[in-house]
């Protein structure tokens, strides 16, 4: 394909499914499997594309198709997740695009946070799918190794000790301290994309649209991504969602130490989400895409 290549990322491969056309894309990191050839990477394509390990539950939810992948060729259990568009366009266009672009960009900001030691899963790939040699559009597919024994941040919440879940809101608020800090906005940042491992380590996914900007954030643009998280904690505390005033509390003590400026932190995310509130639905509908 003609798409130039983030800093960072190598084309690895190119093969033929079915009459359509696939390419591979990795990290540049030694490490990786699927850079040194020995990842199976015709094998995953070829069961992605006939929908082998497709989860159901997942696409019922609005998340889009979700395959989870373990043989006896894999190294080990993988997780593959379709791109698609958000709000109004997802009517549209659905999970084609014009361009690789939005892959390969969380392709390459997802393997920088993996720099930082910043808890996530491994970034192994991007699969981009042509139909066809005439056809504009692609299909993207991202590849990352999978977590297991996880469980979503709410679900965790409800069923740990206090301790425990004092704890894992501390580590969110370090996790997403740390990343603004570096210059990284992360644009879907909410309750469903934060796993909690069998020991309490807190992992945060799905870097699709996030973006590396100036470093540090700021305060403006910090100010933007803590509302999007509170804003899908609200929900589930609104659904009858176990969270307490010091689990709220550890969070923001956590993203901002120093007792003056949490003060002020405070005071700025409590207006700000008065007003947001009732802009976020038409907001929602018309930014997703």
């Amino acid at each position: 394909m003609s798409e130039t290549l983030p800093e960072g990322l190598s084309l690895v491969s190119s093969l033929n499914v079915d009459d359509q056309s696939c390419f591979i894309y990795t990290p540049q990191t030694p490490k990786n499997f699927s850079v040194d050839g020995l990842f199976p990477w015709p094998e995953v394509v070829a069961d992605v594309l006939a929908g082998h390990g497709l989860d159901e539950s997942a696409a019922g939810m609005g998340r889009g198709a979700i395959f989870f992948l373990s043989s006896g060729k894999l190294p080990y259990p993988i997780v593959v997740r379709q791109y698609r568009h958000g709000g109004l366009l997802r009517f549209l266009s659905g999970a084609r695009f014009f361009s690789p672009r939005r892959f390969l960009s969380e392709l390459k900001l997802h393997t920088q946070v993996q720099r930082l030691a910043i808890s996530v899963p491994q970034a192994l790939g991007v699969i981009v799918v042509k139909q066809g040699p005439k056809s504009v559009f692609v299909n993207g597919y991202y590849v990352t190794r999978r977590l297991q024994e996880c469980v979503g941040l709410a679900e965790f919440m409800e069923t740990a000790g206090a301790a425990s879940r004092l704890q894992v809101a501390f580590d969110i608020g370090a996790g997403l301290r740390k990343l603004h800090e570096y210059g990284i906005f992360y644009t879907d940042l909410h309750v469903k994309n934060i796993l909690v491992e069998p020991q309490g380590k807190v992992c945060f996914i799905d870097f699709d649209k996030a973006k590396q900007e100036k470093a540090p954030l700021s305060g403006s643009r910090r100010r933007a991504n803590l509302y999007r998280f509170i804003r899908s904690v609200k929900k589930i505390w609104d659904r009858g969602g176990k969270l307490t005033d010091s689990d709220r509390a550890a969070f923001l003590i956590a993203y901002e130490p120093d007792p003056k400026k949490y003060d002020k932190l405070f005071r700025q995310l409590g207006f700000g989400l008065l007003w947001r509130h009732c802009f976020y639905r038409p907001g929602w509908w018309l930014n997703r895409s």
